[in-house]
């Protein structure tokens, strides 16, 4: 895959990176609340099972979504979201942490893996295997700055 890496201001600035060619976005492991401490909510469990009113913490999950709706999670600047945008739905029977390192990116090649976004606090690493969406970022109007910048500091040195 090719890489770029940077620094972002908000999550929302993700959103314009965004391929808008490819609707299927994989959320892995995702956090909705960040802070380890217990909150109450009611928990869907499946069609018939609701359990309400529980406490909860530590919550992480798959999202298996859309476009639409992936504006609306950036939404909640979460610190830390790994963002997989495939060119058609995830299986349901691919789970990431069971796919031997030594394979993962083919087998997510394999898959219709496009785009992977890492965003790390306020560091961002997008993973392409298109070279072309990778250097129109790195010649995007704002972000072209914020490379540079990253790249004066700390070297082009992105995590694999």
């Amino acid at each position: 895959m090719n890489h770029v890496l940077f620094e972002i201001e908000s999550n929302l600035e993700i959103w314009e990176l965004i391929d808008m060619n490819f609707d299927f976005i994989f959320i892995h492991k995702f956090n909705p609340h960040e802070i380890i401490e217990w909150w109450k909510t009611d928990l869907k469990i499946n069609l018939e099972n609701e359990l309400q009113d529980v406490e909860v913490r530590n919550m992480v999950f798959d999202i298996r979504t859309s476009l639409k709706k992936l504006q609306e999670i950036l939404k909640l600047e979460s610190n830390q979201l790994t963002i997989y945008q495939f060119d058609k739905p995830i299986s349901n029977t691919l789970i990431i942490e069971n796919l031997p390192q030594s394979n993962l990116e083919s087998i997510l090649k394999e898959n219709g893996l496009k785009h992977r976004i890492d965003i790390n606090f306020e560091v961002v690493q997008i993973s392409s295997f298109d070279i072309q969406f990778i250097e129109r970022i790195k010649e995007h109007k704002l972000f072209k700055l914020k490379i540079t910048n990253w790249n004066n500091r700390f070297g082009d040195k992105p995590n694999a």
